[in-house]
């Protein structure tokens, strides 16, 4: 029995998870991030790639056939078969801007790894904090439930020396049931978040050991000094650097590649010779100049669109912060004021039924006090929340 009661207390333990813990589990294993792994390990292939010269051609060619004779190859010094190799050769500096730009891309990806990385975390935090909400609205529930029939007892023995204490009785059922049907959609809600972190997760999960025990929060300068780890923003500056390196490209295509091309004759009466030819495309109708110019725009929009960005991060910043502060309020004036204040009239109601007081005052004060605890509750989990965002737009995992 003590080996099985060890085992059991053993297995609780190991299923008990921490939040942080739990994002944990998630970065190794989550398959959406695979998938951007797999994808900046691509890059590196194509960085490789980016230092390669174009394929060449390779031609063959049978010259001067007389339709009156076509296999007589004897005829004329004109009739030849010849090999030709031609090459383009990448004018200086071009395969190197090639490189600058797909590493620039592969920044963007590793960029967008650290944005998903830090969405799961916050998706993680969000879901588990309404789980610990959950769990604590039921808990209080079911203390209720205890209250509310015990009540009904009090009042069924009340009820065969006063006529009034049936109504009273009726309305103890009352919120009996509301309790209930409270219990029954929290359990059915916690079911459907459960489901949803394990998807998160990609892992089975146990009990999560985080309390929403509320510490004040940090200041609002400590968020906004950190504003530029925010993976997004660090993501914009990594696409307007590619953008930037693209108009080196193009800047670049407006001084043609060289290409050289060799050939060699074969003539069945006369000399075998060879031919080098060496010629580059003539940029004669300006197309390179307009993508040049094209992609110089590219980059102003690039820049405007992460200095947007910027402005709008702060702001949520801001809001978030706004949000965070009010939650911390509201649970102080419900935890230090309010609920106190309702605790001592109701210690004070039920002094006063022992001496035969109205009993619906108190059903009445009990539903109250259910409601407060509830979004006292709320107002925590809430406050999590928040910082979870927060956390999240600093770029934290």
């Amino acid at each position: 029995m003590r080996l099985i009661l060890i085992s059991f207390l053993a297995f609780t333990v190991m299923q008990a998870q921490s939040i942080q813990k739990l994002i944990h589990t998630a970065l190794k294993n989550h398959p959406s991030l695979q998938a951007i792994e797999h994808r900046i390990s691509a890059m590196d292939e194509k960085i490789t790639l980016s230092q390669n010269f174009a394929n060449p051609d390779v031609s063959f060619t049978i010259n001067d056939i007389q339709f009156s004779d076509p296999l007589g190859r004897s005829l004329e010094p004109m009739q030849f078969e010849a090999l030709n190799f031609k090459q383009k050769f990448p004018w200086f500096g071009k395969l190197a801007a090639k490189e600058a730009y797909t590493q620039a891309q592969k920044k963007v990806i590793l960029n967008s790894y650290d944005v998903a990385k830090v969405k799961l975390a916050e998706n993680i935090r969000m879901r588990a904090y309404t789980i610990k909400e959950i769990e604590a609205r039921i808990h209080i529930v079911d203390k209720y439930i205890d209250v509310s029939k015990q009540n009904i007892r009090l009042y069924t023995s009340y009820a065969s020396t006063e006529s009034q204490n049936h109504t009273n009785s009726m309305n103890a059922s009352l919120l009996l049931t509301k309790v209930k049907i409270k219990k029954a959609n929290y359990t059915s809600l916690l079911k459907s978040q459960q489901a949803q972190l394990r998807y998160l997760v990609n892992s089975d999960v146990g009990t999560i050991t985080n309390s929403l025990q509320m510490r004040s929060p940090k200041s609002l300068r400590y968020y906004i000094d950190k504003i530029e780890n925010n993976p997004l923003y660090t993501m914009r500056l990594s696409q307007t650097k590619v953008a930037q390196k693209n108009e080196r490209i193009q800047a670049l295509e407006s001084t043609p590649d060289p290409y050289v091309q060799v050939g060699y004759f074969n003539r069945s009466a006369y000399n075998n010779y060879a031919s080098i030819s060496i010629g580059a495309s003539i940029p004669l109708y300006g197309s390179e100049a307009l993508k040049t110019e094209a992609a110089r725009k590219e980059v102003l929009a690039a820049t405007s669109a992460t200095l947007d960005y910027k402005s709008s991060l702060l702001s949520e910043i801001q809001t978030m912060y706004a949000k965070l502060t009010e939650t911390y309020t509201i649970y102080n004036i419900l935890h230090n004021e309010t609920l106190p204040q309702l605790e001592h009239m109701f210690e004070l109601t039920q002094a006063s039924i022992q001496q035969g007081a109205d009993l619906f005052a108190y059903t009445n004060l009990l539903e109250q006090k259910l409601n407060l605890e509830e979004e006292s509750i709320a107002i925590k989990a809430e406050y999590f929340r928040t910082q979870a965002k927060l956390t999240s737009l600093i770029g934290e995992i």
